[in-house]
């Protein structure tokens, strides 16, 4: 849910609106987002989860529940205890 916070708000930010106003099932296409953005937006993520991420996964993923579940099954998986 972390991820999915985190994306809302920047995206919120960016679009100078209210994180309670976007649905994270919206699609990524509907938000109107410039690739200029996209690709900090992957920068900060990266440095965030410090790990490399593609810009082209914001046009894989349909919106930002999708990707934020993607991105916790890729980055964050859980771990079994020993």
């Amino acid at each position: 849910m972390a991820i999915q916070n985190w994306l809302t708000q920047r995206i919120a930010t960016e679009l100078k609106i209210a994180p309670e106003q976007i649905d994270v099932n919206q699609p990524f296409a509907s938000l109107r987002l410039d690739s200029v953005f996209v690709v900090t937006l992957a920068v900060d993520l990266e440095t965030w989860l410090g790990t490399a991420i593609d810009p082209s996964i914001f046009w894989e993923m349909p919106d930002i529940a999708s990707l934020s579940d993607w991105l916790v099954d890729e980055y964050l998986p859980t771990q079994t205890p020993s």
